[in-house]
């Protein structure tokens, strides 16, 4: 019984409850994962990719970025313990909380909103707590880290608190985002204000997200591995990463292997975007119309051009570096882009189902 007494002390010294039931986060909907075979859980390519596409993207594909586990409780307040694939917790110009920090979101009414942020201090065993206010059960959202993988996510609740998996979105529902850094995250301060998951937010819809930060560039192999993936709509938002050469070639051979296997799911494909507004459209953006003009050519439909001009203001305030958004400048593209991406699903003859 002392032993029992000193071990529960313990406990609660260290910040974690006696009484706190753990649960593995990967038993509950894990939203944001492309395919299912993969060498670990919460990778973003499939374990077959590893040698055929470029090695920048192959190690970037084990960062969870866009990753989020959906589950419900009835808890007053959740716990989340996490540990790390990397000891690199943070870099010179984006935050910790956003590199490998997780973000917790709770469903109220129709409206998504932060509950807090889970800061990192280690590589293994990182902890966080969140109260959750009002009785009754609590539709939630955990964003993983951005720009580092996990090795294990573990939700902890009250014994005999209520824990279950949330809704599970029908894969043709989802919109596949695929791009840069930039969709990556960088530089958030955190994974919920990365604008690709401001988007599902905006949207109510499941993102899967295909950022490789400075390996954006549209190759072959990647595109093959982007076009097996059911989904309402693909998003193409790379001009950063690309180079003046390959442009048109990439464009046009992206949209052929896509249109291969969706004959009419929508292909957006975004504007480069840049702090200063008399540089619209770029030299990029104006390749990209190109390809995408000679493609409608060929008789190509549903590919759809979102021009960069608005992406991140017009005062110059919405980079760290002249390039990667803040958090202001996540938000600037997440409402720039929600109506247009809005309107372009609402365009089409049919849809898939969504999810409750």
């Amino acid at each position: 019984m002392r032993y029992i007494g000193l071990m529960a002390l313990a406990l609660i010294g260290s910040g974690i409850r006696a009484d706190i039931a753990w649960h593995d986060a990967s038993a509950l909907t894990v939203e944001g994962r492309g395919w299912t075979d993969t060498e670990a859980r919460y990778d973003r390519l499939p374990a077959r990719a590893r040698g055929q596409v470029p090695p920048s993207v192959w190690g970037l594909s084990k960062d969870s970025a866009g990753m989020a586990i959906r589950f419900q409780t009835d808890a007053s307040e959740v716990e989340v313990r996490w540990s790390l694939t990397s000891d690199n917790l943070a870099m010179p110009h984006m935050a910790a909380t956003g590199v490998s920090g997780v973000d917790l979101y709770e469903l109220i009414g129709k409206r998504w909103v932060f509950v807090g942020n889970g800061r990192p201090r280690v590589k293994d065993g990182n902890t966080a707590r969140f109260a959750l206010g009002g009785k009754g059960a609590h539709d939630l959202r955990l964003y993983l880290p951005l720009y580092n993988g996990v090795t294990k996510v573990e939700i902890g609740v009250p014994e005999g608190s209520m824990l279950r998996p949330g809704p599970v979105a029908e894969p043709r529902s989802r919109i596949v985002y695929y791009g840069t850094s930039i969709a990556q995250g960088g530089c958030a301060s955190r994974p919920g204000t990365a604008h690709v998951a401001i988007l599902g937010r905006l949207l109510n819809r499941e993102m899967v997200n295909l950022g490789f930060s400075g390996s954006g560039r549209m190759e072959p192999e990647v595109a093959a591995l982007i076009a097996e993936l059911p989904a309402a709509m693909f998003v193409i938002d790379c001009l950063w990463n690309m180079d003046e050469g390959s442009i048109v070639t990439r464009v046009v051979e992206l949209a052929a292997a896509i249109r291969k296997l969706h004959p009419d799911v929508p292909i957006v494909f975004v504007g480069q975007s840049h702090i200063v507004t008399g540089q619209h459209p770029t030299r990029f953006t104006r390749l990209q119309e190109q390809a995408v003009a000679e493609l409608r050519r060929k008789g190509f439909t549903g590919l759809h051009l979102v021009p960069g001009a608005r992406l991140l203001g017009d005062d110059g305030e919405g980079t760290v570096d002249g390039v990667h958004p803040t958090d202001l400048g996540m938000m600037r593209q997440a409402e720039a882009l929600a109506p247009a991406l809005a309107r372009i699903l609402r365009s089409r003859p049919r849809e898939a189902p969504r999810r409750p």
